[in-house]
């Protein structure tokens, strides 16, 4: 008898952890925290935050020599892909989930802590170290940001939303959501019908029942479903290509904002920036 009990002991076990054990098998694997170097990159955006043209050439060449070795600039980097390694599970980071104002909070959040690090750089006096080291908090504190910026339109349906009225493949408004303005338009984008695609192991989940998947909606590259759709009436861009597009006009709006709200950055890090658009790493 006692023998019979711990084996129906044992089966109970077993079938109380298959489930959870497929449910972590089904999961992508968390990606590394490692950055690729910037010069293998194959299209870094080289963005100027006060410059009264856009530039190129040997100018960008110049810049592009600078910012290889730009420790401010390595931190907003490893920031974008410290996102998908650390909070690879958070819808917040990556506007999954239609979870959009968890994700809104989440880039206030991000500027309020960038804000309390720029504060510490100034409050350091005469101490360099300390006040580098600050600043280099900031800096990853926005690149943090920058990344869920640019998944809002990498993971919603904004562009098949909005792309009817558009029209040119850069004529798509930019919803700056660190703004009054840019929240209050994501409201109304949200009761005209945006969504962003379903994630089953992401939380928080706030996606009506029998949403798109993620799969579906993903436009993080050319090769899902969503992103290899052309829209002819845009010179033929793909919608991946749209949200590119999109999304590097939102970082720079993004950018530009934090460089004007804390005039220290740019005097520490100087006025070029380099970063990626879209960095996507977890395997979805």
């Amino acid at each position: 008898m006692h023998s019979r009990l711990s084996v129906l002991v044992v089966l109970i076990l077993v079938n109380l952890t298959v489930p959870s054990s497929r449910a972590e098998e089904s999961k992508p694997p968390t990606p590394p925290q490692t950055v690729p170097a910037l010069q293998t990159i194959k299209d870094p955006v080289i963005f100027c935050a006060s410059c009264d043209r856009p530039f190129g050439g040997d100018g960008h060449k110049g810049a592009m020599k600078d910012l290889v070795s730009n420790a401010f600039v390595a931190e907003l980097r490893r920031a974008l892909y410290y996102q998908d390694s650390v909070h690879q599970f958070e819808s917040k980071a990556h506007f999954d989930n239609c979870d959009f104002d968890s994700a809104i909070a989440y880039v206030d959040s991000l500027l309020e802590e960038a804000d309390g690090h720029v504060k510490a750089a100034l409050n350091a006096g005469k101490d360099a170290k300390a006040k580098e080291a600050a600043v280099k908090k900031a800096f990853f504190a926005i690149g943090q940001g920058l990344h869920t910026v640019q998944d809002f339109y990498a993971h919603s349906n904004y562009i098949e939303l909005t792309k009817d009225a558009t029209k040119d493949s850069l004529g798509f408004p930019v919803v700056a959501v660190w703004t009054d303005a840019g929240k209050a338009l994501t409201q109304k984008l949200r009761s005209s019908g945006l969504v962003s695609g379903f994630v089953f192991w992401g939380f928080s989940q706030k996606c009506p029942s029998g949403s798109k998947s993620h799969g579906d909606l993903a436009k993080d590259s050319e090769s899902t479903t969503s992103g290899k759709v052309r829209v002819a009436h845009l010179e033929n861009f793909s919608h991946y290509q749209l949200a590119l597009f999109t999304a590097r006009r939102a970082s720079a709006d993004f950018l530009r904002y934090t460089l004007k709200r804390w005039p220290l950055l740019e005097e520490m890090n100087g006025k070029y920036l380099a970063f990626e658009v879209l960095v996507d790493r977890r395997g979805l």
